[in-house]
C-alpha cells in the first residue's frame, strides 16, 4: 500500500517576503553544514534589511549546537542547482544575497558552516552525474596546492567526505573545461595543468537517489534480462 503522508510544520517569525522587507527586516534560512558536508541542523534568522552578512553570521552563531560538531569563525555560501554560487564576505550587503526578497525562504536558504580554511582561497569541488552529467548534492571546497597531484586531491576528497573504499573506488576526479572539455585526470596528474580561467574540478559518480528520468536513462538502473 502507498506510505502514510507526513508533514513538517515549520513556524516563522512573520509572513516571509514583501511583508518582512516593508517592516525592515529580512528572514533568511540558514543550514549548518559539518566538516563533512553533511547538513547537521537549520533556522531561520531574521536582520535588519540594511544589514550585512556578519549580522546573519551572528545570529547564527547563537543557534549552533554542540552535537553538530562546528566550532570557530563562520563563512555563508550561497549553492544553486549543486554548484557553488557565492562565498560571501561578512561586510557584504545583506540586499546583496540572491535569496533575499524570496518568499520561499527554505528553498532559496544560506549554508553556514565552519570557515577551515581561514579566509584562504579555497576550490569549489562539486558532484556530477556519470550518466546525465549534471550537478548535484552540495559542493566541497578545499586549499588546493598549485601542482598537488590529484591522488592527492581525491584522496582528501574521501577523507572530507567520509566515503567507504567500496564506494569511492568508483568514483573519478574531473576536470571541465571550454578550452579541453572533460578530462579523467590520473592520480599523478596535477589538477592544475589546465590554467584555463574556466576550468573546474568535479567528482563523478552515480546519483545515489536519481529522479525517475534520470532512471529510466542510466544504464545502472535498467532491469534485468535473461537471454
Amino acid at each position: 500500500g502507498k506510505k502514510p503522508l507526513s508533514l513538517h510544520a515549520v513556524e516563522l517569525p512573520f509572513h516571509p517576503g514583501r511583508q518582512a522587507i516593508e517592516r525592515g527586516f529580512c528572514p533568511l534560512c540558514v543550514r549548518f553544514f559539518d566538516s563533512a558536508v553533511r547538513e547537521v541542523g537549520s533556522c531561520v534568522v531574521v536582520v535588519p534589511i540594511n544589514g550585512a552578512v556578519q549580522d546573519v553570521l551572528t545570529e547564527a552563531a547563537g543557534k549552533l549546537q554542540p552535537e553538530w560538531g562546528i566550532s570557530g569563525p563562520l563563512r555563508a555560501m550561497e549553492v544553486m542547482d549543486g554548484r557553488l554560487h557565492k562565498i560571501h564576505r561578512p561586510e557584504v550587503p545583506v540586499r546583496s544575497l540572491a535569496c533575499f526578497g524570496k518568499s520561499n525562504i527554505f528553498y532559496y536558504g544560506l549554508r553556514v558552516e565552519a570557515d577551515a580554511d581561514g579566509g584562504r582561497p579555497a576550490t569549489e569541488i562539486y558532484h556530477c552525474d556519470r550518466q546525465s552529467q549534471q550537478a548535484f548534492a552540495q559542493p566541497l571546497l578545499l586549499s588546493l596546492a598549485a601542482g598537488e597531484k590529484s591522488g592527492s586531491v581525491k584522496q582528501r576528497c574521501k577523507e572530507k567526505l567520509n566515503v567507504p573504499d567500496s564506494e569511492f573506488k568508483s568514483w573519478r576526479l574531473v576536470r571541465c573545461g571550454s578550452r579541453t572539455g572533460r578530462i579523467h585526470l590520473k592520480d599523478d596528474e596535477p589538477w592544475d595543468s589546465d590554467t584555463s580561467a574556466d576550468a573546474r574540478l568535479c567528482l563523478e559518480h552515480v546519483h545515489p537517489n536519481p529522479t525517475s528520468s534520470l532512471a529510466r536513462q542510466s544504464r545502472y538502473n535498467k532491469p534485468l534480462t535473461i537471454k
